[in-house]
């Protein structure tokens, strides 16, 4: 059985796989889903079927585990694997009923799959816990991907591809320069399923990097206002013809033992150095004032506007930090409050 647990606290006991054990000792699933029950109440479950669909073929089988995933992760549920099918157990209803749509879509249903609501639906998950005892995981491991392919994806892309302009304001709205970004969306979709290891991903984010350095650095020189472009470490850029060129580092760099002098050597050419991956989890890691970079990018979410960690903030000074705001209204609040240079759609 798979059990995947999620913010209700719905927690889902491992039992042993059917072959392992004689078959009239198999417990049925019963004794879990009741356990469970209680912490899902006011919320709702959902049951895939072994629909013939899913027998058919192993790709619609992976997309129908990858739908159920999502929506336990999102939805703060738990997964049951049954041989009759999958419980989706306790996610919230909008959760529920957005996966009951995609799963009937993908089972060519007519209509969404029925999602029960609980309390009031517990007898039906109950009857069909009780008829089904634990599965062994129906899917055999993917195959990893090369990442000799890496090389090749990323040559394949161009500029257009994976840049994004986002103009720089301050709390009044007022245009303080441009910052060039690499989507990492976008590098993500190219790389495909490598983009599933961190490593490579952010391997293959320096990679691009390199790859357009020579008109990053072009663009960067002698505009006017702060210019942020992404850097990587292999190599230098062209010296900038006046101030505001910035070249961003991810927040790992400032760990690496010739980070200091590399940033003496871009500050010889006229580059600062910003470190982006700030965010509320790493502040409680890092002393964030203590960080060697000119500015901080911060990556916005909700958390960063608890007592503690505005007041760590306040401790570095609104002088050096750049909140990636994008164009969440809360976002921008926050900025404004904080006196905080933004980033953002041009």
């Amino acid at each position: 059985m798979t059990m995947t647990a999620g913010g209700t606290g719905i927690a889902l006991a491992a039992l042993p796989p059917a072959g392992l054990l004689g078959l009239r000792q198999v417990p049925t699933l019963h004794a879990a889903v009741l356990a469970a029950l209680p912490a899902a109440q006011g919320r709702a479950a959902l049951l895939l079927p072994d629909h013939p669909r899913l027998r058919a073929g192993l790709p619609r089988r992976r997309m129908a585990e990858a739908i159920l995933r999502d929506a336990a992760a999102m939805g703060g549920g738990g997964l049951l694997r049954a041989a009759g099918g999958t419980l989706l157990l306790g996610v919230s209803e909008a959760t529920g009923r957005r996966a009951a749509a995609a799963l009937g879509t993908l089972l060519g249903a007519e209509a969404p799959l029925p999602v029960w609501r609980l309390p009031r639906d517990a007898d039906a998950v109950l009857a069909w816990a009780a008829a089904e005892v634990p599965a062994p995981d129906l899917l055999p491991p993917p195959v990893p991907p090369s990442p000799a392919s890496l090389h090749a994806a990323l040559e394949a892309l161009s500029a257009e591809a994976v840049l994004r302009a986002e103009t720089i304001r301050d709390a009044a709205g007022e245009r303080h320069g441009q910052r060039l970004r690499l989507s990492r969306r976008s590098l993500a979709a190219a790389i495909g399923p490598l983009a599933a290891d961190p490593d490579l991903l952010a391997q293959a984010m320096e990679r691009m990097a390199a790859r357009l350095r020579p008109g990053l650095a072009a663009w960067a020189c002698d505009l006017p206002g702060l210019r942020l472009v992404p850097l990587a470490r292999d190599a230098l850029p062209v010296p900038a013809l006046r101030p505001g060129a910035v070249g961003v580092l991810p927040l790992a760099a400032a760990a690496g033992p010739d980070f200091t002098g590399f940033q003496a050597r871009l500050a010889e050419r006229g580059w600062a150095v910003a470190l982006e991956g700030l965010e509320a989890a790493t502040l409680a890691l890092v002393d964030p004032a203590a960080l060697p970079a000119a500015h901080l990018l911060l990556r916005w979410s909700p958390a960063l506007a608890a007592p503690e960690l505005t007041e760590r903030l306040r401790a570095i000074g609104p002088a050096r930090l750049m909140l990636e705001a994008g164009a969440d209204p809360a976002a921008l609040a926050f900025a404004r409050a904080g006196g905080l240079l933004r980033t953002g759609a041009a």
